[in-house]
């Protein structure tokens, strides 16, 4: 909790491509809990898309505040600023 990961670091980890990584979730249809799809942002630190919209909409709105509860920084572009530890490392530790 509280922090984040990018498509394209999945797709490194899984060997697949930062698109598909992004159907898969939005297809998630166990989203958010336990798979949390909204912990998962561009690499170029935008907020990316969520349930298949992406820019200023309600999706995009609400996978903000879900991440700013967790207690990740974001500016008021969306831009991601920070981890619940302020730092700004994707997180890559997957098992």
């Amino acid at each position: 909790m509280g922090q984040v990961t990018s498509y394209k670091v999945l797709s490194d980890t899984l060997k697949s491509a930062p698109r598909a990584i992004g159907q898969a979730l939005r297809l998630n249809p166990f989203c958010p809990l336990p798979v949390p799809c909204h912990r998962v942002i561009a690499s170029d630190l935008t907020i990316g898309g969520f349930a298949g919209k992406f820019g200023d909409c309600q999706n995009t709105a609400n996978k903000k505040a879900m991440l700013e509860l967790e207690g990740c920084g974001f500016n008021e572009d969306y831009l991601f600023k920070n981890n619940v530890d302020g730092n700004q490392i994707m997180f890559k530790d997957f098992e």
